[in-house]
């Protein structure tokens, strides 16, 4: 009964409404990485503001990722300034591939080519190197 109530209320309620709901999902700085280092969270810029807006904080999460774990690989360091690098390293290329202000089309591209075909392999990578320095 309980689903029925919650289906006929988002069937009902305005479609204007999802441009309203403001959502929050940035990461407290007090949270550690499986490496012990503090989780930088993500600045105001690259979090969410509304429900369809969503897949902009998506696509700057994996980007963070995708390029942090490159950076890891690519200098053999895993100092925490290595694994949790400032948000500034994607600002230019999340700009660049329109992620500030493109259709989300642009996102499941990118991530279809560029993000899944590459994040396991780095992050097992990643994981052997930074697990032997402990």
């Amino acid at each position: 009964m309980i689903y029925r109530a919650i289906l006929f209320l988002a069937l009902t309620t305005d479609p204007v409404m999802a441009d309203q709901i403001e959502l929050r999902n940035s990461i407290q700085s007090a949270e550690t990485d499986r490496y012990g280092c503090a989780i930088r969270p993500r600045p105001e810029h690259l979090t969410l503001s509304s429900f369809r807006d969503s897949w902009r904080s998506v696509a700057a999460d994996k980007l963070y990722s995708l390029r942090r774990y490159q950076l890891v690989l690519g200098t053999g360091s895993c100092d925490c300034a290595v694994l949790q690098p400032e948000w500034s390293i994607i600002e230019d290329e999340y700009q660049g591939l329109g992620f500030a202000d493109g259709p989300s089309s642009t996102y499941d591209d990118w991530a279809d080519t560029a993000y899944f075909p590459m994040i396991s392999g780095l992050r097992n990578a990643v994981r052997d190197l930074c697990e032997e320095a402990e």
